[in-house]
């Protein structure tokens, strides 16, 4: 078979490399694998510990309208010379008129999601709008071309299953992992600065959200609920926020300008800690140094941060969304999505009841528990298993 991985070129796509690829070449004595990658990420995958012989880089052309059709008229070619049983494509878009079957992750809510739709339109940001629109259109052309759909929660699954014109598809909920061993014995030490402006050995509720900036992160909620928290906690409050916000500072697409003059506004400033992007590496002992963690995101597909708290031990409160029930069950409290009152009531219950704490603690171990990447693994082969007896092709080797 042949996994499309031309998209995972940073952040979660690598980590869902790193974990899967390994496990995915023990996981079946039937099936053989190529692992197609972009030739800009092939030095990250090696020191990542990726035998070589696992993937193959190719050098594709870089973003814009010369992609799409380039990587279809190469899948199309390297199906055929490597007479290959079927393809799995992870990046949201599949391949048209596949000679193969195909298996299609879905992972962008985005498209989906009329909360983000409104939020660009009150923002005028009718660029990136037009563009997801056009990758909403290709999504579901995507999702109907392909024979089996994996999301990686119950909840996104039902939400393109409300989607008109994708009643019929096929859906297989596969949710994504967690390596709690590699996230804590991999891990490096905050540098000096940072442990100081975190204010480490002082009597402080530090209040954390690992996340770049974006605007579908809801950081703005999060923002007004800052002064609410300081009024009724009962010790100083730090806001720890692993993404730099000011007035002209861009993080991608997304302009930080206004939920910086938010923060003027609000005279929060000094009670923000902006560490900026860390290593994949800091981020545990980042979170062992925190009391809260929040998630106020309003749209998602699974939400790996939220597991990664759990892991940690820290208590999480989330906005009141299906997929972050589904990730965390009992192991958070809940606020309405927008409503900065509710979420600042919540981070204040926790924060001042040590009992509740420990309960949300020991809740989100066991519940980060149950995320296996090994389960994952698992159920993709029998996806691709399932899917080649049913087209008459029992799994064998393929070149």
């Amino acid at each position: 078979m042949i996994v499309n991985a031309l998209a995972s070129t940073a952040g979660g796509g690598l980590t869902y490399l790193r974990n899967v690829v390994p496990r995915l070449s023990q996981a079946s004595q039937r099936l053989e694998f190529m692992v197609v990658t972009d030739s800009r990420v092939e030095q990250k995958l090696l020191d990542m510990g990726l035998e070589r012989r696992l993937f193959k880089a190719v050098q594709a052309p870089g973003r814009g309208w010369q992609r799409g059709p380039w990587e279809q008229r190469y899948l199309h070619r390297l199906i055929k010379a490597r007479h290959a049983a079927v393809l799995v494509s992870l990046g949201n878009f599949a391949l048209l008129r596949s000679p193969v079957p195909q298996v299609l992750f879905c992972r962008s809510d985005l498209f989906y999601s009329p909360e983000f739709r409104a939020d660009l339109l009150r923002r005028g940001r009718l660029g990136i709008l037009l563009g997801n629109q056009v990758r909403k259109l290709l999504s579901w052309i995507s999702v109907r071309q392909a024979d089996v759909n994996v999301t990686p929660s119950a909840a996104f699954a039902d939400r393109l299953r409300s989607t008109r014109g994708l009643t019929r598809a096929k859906f297989h909920v596969l949710p994504f992992g967690f390596d709690p061993v590699t996230f804590a014995a991999g891990g490096q030490k905050l540098g000096e600065d940072d442990r100081r402006r975190l204010r480490l050995g002082e009597d402080v509720c530090r209040i954390v959200l690992v996340s770049h900036y974006n605007y579908f992160r809801n950081f703005e909620t999060l923002v007004r609920a800052l002064p609410l928290i300081k009024q009724n906690g009962r010790t100083p409050v730090l806001l720890v926020l692993t993404a730099r916000i000011g007035p002209g500072l861009r993080d991608g697409s997304y302009d930080t300008t206004a939920v910086a003059r938010l923060v003027e506004r609000l005279g929060v400033g000094g009670d923000l800690v902006m560490l900026g992007e860390l290593p994949y590496s800091r981020i545990h002992d980042l979170l062992r140094a925190c009391n809260l963690f929040v998630f106020p995101s309003y749209s998602e597909t699974f939400g790996h941060p939220m597991v990664e708290a759990m892991a940690s031990g820290l208590p999480v409160v989330a906005a009141d969304l299906p997929v972050h029930r589904e990730v965390c069950g009992e192991a958070a409290l809940y606020f309405s999505v927008f409503d900065e009152q509710e979420l600042a009531n919540q981070c204040v219950k926790v924060l001042n009841d040590g009992d509740l704490q420990r309960a949300l603690r020991e809740r989100g171990l066991a519940r980060a528990r149950q995320f296996s990447w090994d389960d994952h693994v698992n159920g993709l082969v029998s996806v691709i298993e399932s899917l080649l007896e049913s087209r008459g092709r029992p799994p064998q080797h393929v070149a």
